[in-house]
């Protein structure tokens, strides 16, 4: 809006400029009059002096509804001293965040995770493939750029190579696991006992395709995603999204560089704020 705003007023003075040449200037006589209503080059002059201040009013009205915008939007803030997170990042890495999901189930709910994401915490940079993806055979590259790793668990995950070449390169290079659970049948989900079946039936692969030489089988992949950390649940619903937002944030947060070295911030954990009680999640 204030980009539109500001090329507007830009064209309007750009405008109004060439009316007064044209209503000072004697090769025009009478041309101002004519063309645009002035009679004079001093009325020419008052019409450009009171749109201009105009359209400066109704800039700055938009920029403070902006503002007054940003200031309302739920943001994540840290209950140990109520301040925004720091966002650094290893000089390794580009991203907070690599997240891995297959099209067919997963594909719009982890764009809206991203998204949202970037809503309540403005500075995470999250690898998502419709944004970042050049070259489909870096795709282990990719996973190495980021500090931690975002498994989307939907209905033929495991079952996709793609999927499972990312799986074995956060394997390989040791990136935190981060599950997220999508439970609902009609969106692509499963209960996690069908979704730990497909893992073990279909990340068989000698070798984790190439990438992970020292890989032992399913078991391995089991542990990673289903057993070390509780997956976390993909919630819809307004309210109860947020608390699916700020347990992916918290970790997050618990994997960076400055956390790392500082985890008794992150003790209390995080709030939304600005988004109302927290809702308690059941699988």
């Amino acid at each position: 809006y204030l980009a539109c705003t500001a090329n507007l007023l830009l064209t309007c003075c750009f405008v109004l400029g060439t009316v007064v040449q044209i209503c000072e200037s004697a090769a025009y006589e009478n041309m101002c009059d004519t063309l645009v209503g002035f009679q004079s080059a001093f009325g020419a002059s008052e019409f450009v002096i009171v749109l201009s201040v105009t359209m400066l009013a109704v800039s700055l009205v938009l920029v403070v509804f902006k503002a007054i915008g940003a200031l309302r939007t739920p943001t994540i803030r840290l209950l140990s001293n109520g301040r925004a997170p720091v966002m650094d990042l290893s000089k390794k890495c580009h991203f907070h965040g690599f997240i891995s999901h297959i099209w067919s189930t997963g594909q719009d709910q982890t764009h809206t995770i991203v998204r949202q994401m970037k809503l309540v915490m403005p500075d995470v940079r999250i690898w998502l493939d419709v944004d970042c993806l050049e070259n489909l055979g870096a795709l282990e590259e990719s996973v190495g750029d980021a500090t931690t790793f975002l498994v989307f668990l939907s209905v033929g995950y495991f079952k996709s190579r793609n999927c499972r070449r990312e799986l074995y390169a956060g394997l390989a290079l040791d990136r935190p696991f981060i599950p997220i659970h999508e439970a609902d049948v009609e969106k692509g989900g499963a209960a996690l006992e069908v979704l730990e079946a497909e893992c073990r039936a279909n990340c068989v692969d000698d070798a984790g395709l190439g990438t992970y030489p020292s890989y032992s089988g399913p078991a391995e992949m089991v542990a990673r995603i289903f057993e070390k950390e509780d997956p976390i649940l993909w919630v819809r619903v307004n309210a109860f999204q947020l608390e699916s937002l700020k347990s992916i944030a918290l970790c997050m947060l618990r994997h960076s560089p400055y956390y790392m070295r500082h985890p008794e911030t992150l003790t209390a954990g995080v709030i939304v704020a600005g988004g109302g009680p927290p809702h308690a999640l059941f699988g």
